[in-house]
């Protein structure tokens, strides 16, 4: 049965939570929503967070540090995806944000922010803030449709993990993209699986589904990446080669 009443107050509410989107512990908090378009069904993403405390940084909005530049005036807590069945006001699937560096269940989901990696398109204040659009989909994997979501975390100046959500059509679900890499570093070949990678997000392919380029970690050397969309089980392939000619400085954590 449709809950006419329920999709009317999301549709209007913006912190109105969908029924099966809990926490246990406290009422989540619904940060951004976003219907999809294009899909054939009435379908919507949710990014939501428990327990979430909000930080509003100190910082001088005129000397944002690198990691600033994606957590600005922050949130912090557990953090997850929801894919909503809006004709049926249910759930269909949720995907933790769990971050690269923690490895814990919580993320900085900011709140207002000057528009470095995130779109922000206003208001914005006198310090040139303002709230993000974090669901900001656009054309990511190659696919030729606007139906995934990067989230960003700059751990320092030089490493800015990126990582990609999106819709799968053959799933009927909301994913987080697996990245499977092959690494060659002299003689030694390492196998790495994560769905973030240092800046991936941010390059421009250079053809539909096809990225290339490198990055010079350290002084001396530089690191090789190429990567493909596998639009068969939905996830980046790809191989990364570090010259052999560098320093002692790894070129990011493992």
């Amino acid at each position: 049965m449709v809950s006419f009443l329920w999709l009317a107050l999301w549709q209007v509410a913006g912190a109105t939570p969908a029924p099966g989107m809990t926490c246990g512990v406290g009422a989540p908090l619904v940060i951004e929503k976003q219907v999809l378009k294009g899909v054939g069904q009435q379908r919507a993403f949710v990014l939501w967070m428990c327990n979430a405390d909000a930080h509003e940084s100190d910082f001088d909005p005129e000397a944002y540090t690198c990691p600033d530049q994606t957590m600005g005036h922050y949130y912090q807590g557990r953090t997850f995806v929801s894919l909503i069945d809006l004709q049926n006001s249910r759930v269909i699937n949720t995907v933790a944000v769990v971050g690269e560096w923690s490895q814990e269940q919580t993320f900085y989901v900011p709140y207002k922010i000057r528009g470095y990696f995130y779109h922000v398109d206003g208001p914005l204040d006198k310090n040139n803030e303002g709230k993000p659009k974090l669901l900001w989909l656009k054309e990511y994997n190659g696919d030729g449709e606007a139906l995934e979501f990067a989230l960003f975390d700059a751990y320092n100046c030089t490493i800015v993990e990126t990582t990609l959500f999106g819709y799968s059509k053959s799933r009927d679900r909301v994913i987080q993209y697996p990245i499977h890499l092959i690494q060659h570093e002299g003689a030694t070949v390492t196998v790495r699986d994560s769905p973030w990678l240092d800046r991936f997000m941010l390059q421009k392919p250079i053809k539909p589904g096809l990225w290339k380029w490198q990055y010079q970690y350290h002084k001396g050397g530089l690191t090789h990446f190429e990567l493909r969309f596998n639009a068969a089980k939905e996830m980046f392939e790809g191989e990364v080669v570090i010259d052999a000619e560098r320093d002692s400085t790894p070129p990011r954590p493992n």
